[in-house]
């Protein structure tokens, strides 16, 4: 019996911008899948491709940029070729997206009841009354309190967590099969990050939705997705299931990250000592238009070899679903 396709199937994504006569690859060669029902999640540091890649996938790149791939496909269905209209009326219906600033995202001179009835009327032939009726339900569902009454309500009367939440719903409107979250958590405080990401867990368990989660928070990737990418200028370095990644990175990179993320419990040298200082990825993320030759890593790596300046690392899978883009990734593998 042939298992069904992935909800989302990505093979060599890229984005390029123009730049002095030449192009510059902002995303070059990402490729995962992302199963049904299934969060997969994307990390990496501020530069190094996330909000484009998750812009890429409904086809949303910003002129001047260029987005091609060999393939992008909603649950077996081709996205790449498709005309604009066609893409269009799939946008919203069959995958949706929550993006990373609502206060910027949302339209400023119209009510949240306004900009959801919007959405639900766009894909759908309902009347403004019944899409008035269900943008009530849907703020009621992301959890709004009177929705009645904050339907009218423009976004700056809105809290910060009450406009995520207004985007979350606008997104879920048409009932996507396939949510893309850019930083859904990015500028609320700690309790309200907790309460989004539980919105979105019960909500992905009540729709059976698939999730792309693009953040740089790994415990935020550690709670919610079965599935991780790290993107590094631009690439994908190390992919696979989250626990297996987590407990076992093939690429030091992914090792560094880790290894910042403040302990759980006792301060690092003991109950009663200082605690230690954490450790760091030293440097920045290079230039996309000035990468180092070979590996992009190599400057920042404290693994580098001489065969790391001169020859660029090809992505091998390890395990099995592991795969890292790294000469030195055998040396981990247990």
């Amino acid at each position: 019996m042939t298992s069904p396709p992935p909800a989302l199937s990505v093979r060599d994504l890229v984005v390029t911008f123009p730049r002095d006569g030449g192009t510059v690859e902002a995303v070059s060669g990402v490729s995962f899948d992302v199963p049904r029902g299934q969060t997969l999640g994307i990390v990496g540091e501020s530069g190094c491709g996330k909000s484009l890649t998750s812009l890429a996938l409904l086809r949303l790149v910003p002129p001047p940029g260029v987005m091609t791939a060999s393939r992008i496909a909603l649950a077996g269905r081709e996205l790449t070729g498709l005309p604009e209209r066609e893409m269009r009326a799939l946008r919203g219906a069959k995958i949706a997206m929550v993006f990373q600033e609502p206060m910027t995202s949302l339209n400023p001179v119209y009510t949240a009841g306004q900009q959801i009835a919007e959405a639900i009327r766009l894909h759908e032939p309902v009347s403004r009354r019944d899409a008035r009726t269900r943008a009530v339900e849907l703020l009621r569902r992301v959890g709004i309190p009177s929705p009645e009454l904050r339907i009218d309500a423009y976004p700056h009367q809105l809290s910060g967590g009450m406009r995520q939440r207004v985007m979350i719903a606008m997104a879920l409107a048409c009932g996507p099969d396939v949510l893309v979250a850019d930083e859904p958590t990015t500028a609320l405080d700690v309790t309200i990050q907790a309460q989004i990401l539980d919105l979105l867990r019960r909500l992905q368990g009540e729709l059976g939705m698939s999730v792309v989660l693009v953040t740089h928070d790994l415990g935020v990737v550690a709670e919610m997705a079965q599935q991780v990418v790290v993107m590094y200028a631009g690439r994908v370095v190390e992919s696979g299931p989250v626990r297996e990644v987590f407990d076992a990175p093939l690429h030091p990179y992914t090792r560094g990250l880790l290894g910042s993320v403040p302990p759980i419990g006792r301060p690092r040298g003991g109950p009663h000592e200082r605690p230690a200082r954490l450790p760091t990825i030293e440097g920045i993320v290079p230039s996309l238009g000035s990468l180092p030759s070979g590996c992009a890593f190599r400057d920042r790596c404290a693994f580098a070899e001489p065969r790391c300046a001169s020859e660029a690392p090809l992505a091998v899978e390890l395990r099995a679903g592991h795969a890292s883009r790294c000469h030195l990734a055998e040396r981990w593998v247990a």
